[in-house]
């Protein structure tokens, strides 16, 4: 199949997929910037002087990121997994992802500085999210440079209390069949680092916070427990109930018991229920 042809994808992540027209698009963007489809490096990767003044001007989106993508993110069944946390110039600010493949990442030039835009990388999701301001994901085959052909990739902006975009957050996998599950979890993160923010405001600013974005984040806090949130989080994570139950020592039967407790809290039947009610 052309990878300009009309091809709606998966119903769990198809909806995020570019148009042929905006896949087209990028690709003679990259076209007239002379990038080459055999790039395997980044063609742009600022010096650590100048990062490091990038990183002191989104120091609180920094903060943000660090507190909500810890270390269970990219363990386990997602230890290939790569997060990427950009500034609105989609210069790479951090990357999280398990020591060996930060190791190998930086081998082909994706590390803190690494800059996402086009001109230096090619089409990649980064660039299509903020070309689109919306959630992007793009297949391995859909970038336009080598450097990215084996990775699946979604990415979207960050925004702050008023809506202005604040940054980039990617999640890039091999693992193609996790993808839809992927959506769900970036979005999740993207929830979190977003109400982070939204306190902080509202703290600088000594208002309350009635958003709806708020009032939904304390709803749901107030629904379930602690541990009930552990289970969801590593259900996101792709966890199966049995690695749950031996992650958190607990019994297969509880955890099937916080399991059907979670949905029955947030009004869908089971998990896959879940997914299509956050995402759409």
């Amino acid at each position: 199949m052309s990878l300009f042809s009309k091809d709606l994808g998966p119903p769990d992540y198809g909806a995020y997929l570019c148009s042929p027209a905006e896949l087209k698009a990028s690709y003679d963007r990259c076209r007239a910037l002379q990038v080459p489809v055999e790039l395997e490096r980044p063609q742009k990767i600022l010096p650590k002087s100048t990062l490091s003044s990038r990183r002191r001007e989104n120091s609180l989106l920094l903060t943000y990121a660090e507190e909500v993508i810890t270390p269970h993110h990219y363990s386990g069944p997602q230890d290939s997994h790569i997060y990427i946390l950009c500034n609105p110039e989609l210069v790479a600010l951090k990357i999280f992802a398990a020591p060996e493949i930060l190791v190998a990442a930086e081998e082909v030039g994706v590390r803190p500085g690494t800059v996402f835009t086009e001109e230096s990388c090619g089409t990649n999701a980064l660039a299509l999210a903020r070309e689109h301001n919306r959630l992007v994901a793009i297949r391995g085959e859909q970038h336009y440079c080598k450097l990215f052909k084996d990775w699946w990739c979604v990415a979207s902006p960050v925004k702050d209390p008023e809506g202005r975009i604040i940054g980039y957050l990617d999640i890039s996998l091999h693992a193609e069949k996790e993808l839809g599950l992927t959506i769900a979890l970036l979005k999740i993160l993207l929830t979190s680092i977003e109400r982070e923010c939204l306190l902080s405001h509202s703290q600088q600013t000594n208002t309350d916070v009635t958003s709806p974005l708020h009032t939904l984040l304390r709803k749901s806090e107030q629904k379930l427990t602690r541990r009930q949130k552990e289970v969801l989080q590593l259900k996101l994570s792709g966890l199966k109930n049995d690695e749950i139950a031996a992650k958190l020592s607990l019994s297969i039967f509880t955890v099937e018991t916080h399991c059907r407790n979670i949905y029955s809290k947030l009004g869908v039947g089971n998990f896959q229920e879940f997914l299509r009610k956050f995402q759409y």
